[in-house]
């Protein structure tokens, strides 16, 4: 389990808008390359209502440093998205500038 507190700012916003987002996790190893999770996520935007979600999806390893990752999520208000899919890749790079 592991939960996490982040902050968004977007330049490209005329006003200055900060959109906090916590997570709560709970995750599963299948093995060493697969993983499965739970997530709770509230965004709460600046002057705006909160929209909460419920996420669950999975995460490949590909290689050490490259990974797939896919997920669902539900919305949990009614300001919320009903639904939200999506996919994603990511990779190392702090390693690239290690001795």
């Amino acid at each position: 389990m592991s939960g996490m507190f982040r902050e968004f700012f977007r330049p490209w916003e005329l006003s200055p808008r900060r959109l906090t987002e916590a997570t709560f996790v709970i995750e599963k190893e299948g093995d060493q390359r697969m993983s499965l999770f739970t997530e709770y996520v509230g965004d709460y935007p600046d002057g705006a209502r909160p929209a909460l979600l419920l996420n669950s999806g999975g995460t490949y390893l590909l290689m050490p440093d490259h990974q797939v990752d896919f997920r669902f999520a539900v919305g949990l208000k009614h300001n919320s998205p009903n639904y939200v899919f999506g996919t994603g890749y990511s990779f190392r790079f702090d390693r690239l500038f290690s001795r």
